[in-house]
């Protein structure tokens, strides 16, 4: 008797519709805050060097690589003016992290909070920055690029503060159109004055490539930002042009850069282009988390010098 009732037990406890051995306690849900760790756990590096891009190290690295990318392509000389781009961008970018703006809250969450552990540092390299932007010229014995320097750095935070009582921000268009020309003129301007670099067809062409290139970045990024924007009040382009035609945009900034280095006679840059922009273009189809577009996005600055450095290997290959 005693092992049918044990046998009927474990019936019970195999037949799910069985009410006997059923256990009533419910699968407990993951949280998101697990959820986050574990995802955090599986990448280790990429949570380690989130502060280089809390401090904006990372994007002002890639400015300077960028400007030393088309100093060798255009034929200037880019050392005498590398620590001034590294150092002026990150002047400008942990400035306007370090006044605080409420769309950034909604847009880029996680690096609001990773900031806020970083305040001082930011501080700190804010004011080494400075301390570069004044130095250099001094010791270049220019002090025409120290009086450049000094006007085109209000000139750029303008961006974040307010300026004739507006940020250039606020301006409808303005926010996705600033950064590009302004990264592109600090790039240009100081060659063209300074070491005679002539303006020409192939000098325009690699401006239009670069301007393609960084403006490719803006607009992924303002996508990413546009309910931020909106709540706020901000009209980028993306929230003038909406999600849907924000996309299409991104592939005809594509095509522009493409026949841009084809017009130059660059083909592997016209090839590297579309094959690098694209899959990005693709990707901004679906919301994507912060790391996105804090190493993949911001990394397009990095694509010329990846291109030199490929072309290179090549002719050693070869050689």
């Amino acid at each position: 008797m005693r092992d049918a009732l044990v046998a009927s037990t474990n019936v019970g406890v195999l037949l799910p519709s069985s009410k006997v051995g059923v256990s009533r306690e419910r699968p407990r849900k993951t949280s998101s805050l697990e959820t986050r760790s574990f995802k955090h756990a599986r990448w280790p590096l990429l949570e380690a060097l989130r502060p280089v891009h809390a401090l904006h190290i990372y994007g002002a690295v890639g400015i300077a690589v960028f400007g030393w990318s088309l100093g060798h392509w255009t034929g200037f000389v880019s050392t005498a003016f590398l620590p001034l781009w590294l150092a002026g961008a990150l002047v400008v970018y942990n400035l306007d992290r370090l006044k605080r703006d409420p769309a950034d809250s909604l847009n880029t969450p996680e690096r609001v909070r990773r900031h806020a552990l970083l305040r001082r540092w930011s501080w700190a390299v804010t004011a080494a920055g400075c301390a570069v932007l004044l130095l250099w010229p001094l010791w270049l014995r220019n002090t025409p690029l120290l009086l450049l320097t000094a006007l085109a750095l209000p000139l750029a935070l303008a961006y974040s503060f307010p300026f004739l009582g507006a940020r250039v921000k606020d301006i409808p268009v303005l926010k996705t159109l600033f950064a590009p020309l302004v990264v592109l003129a600090a790039v240009l301007a100081p060659p063209i004055l300074f070491q005679g670099l002539t303006v020409n067809s192939a000098l325009l062409m690699a401006a239009g490539w670069s301007w393609a290139l960084l403006m490719f970045n803006m607009v992924l990024c303002d996508l990413r930002d546009i309910e931020g924007d909106r709540a706020a009040g901000t009209r980028s382009l993306p929230v003038l042009l909406g999600e849907r035609r924000t996309r299409h945009l991104l592939w005809l900034i594509i095509a522009a850069g493409a026949i841009c280095a084809l017009l130059h006679r660059w083909p592997i840059l016209a090839c590297a282009t579309v094959a690098a922009l694209s899959p990005l273009a693709f990707a901004a189809h679906r919301r994507r988390d912060e790391a996105f577009y804090e190493w993949l996005a911001e990394g397009t600055l990095f694509l010329p010098a990846l291109v030199e450095l490929g072309k290179h290997l090549a002719h050693h290959l070869v050689a």
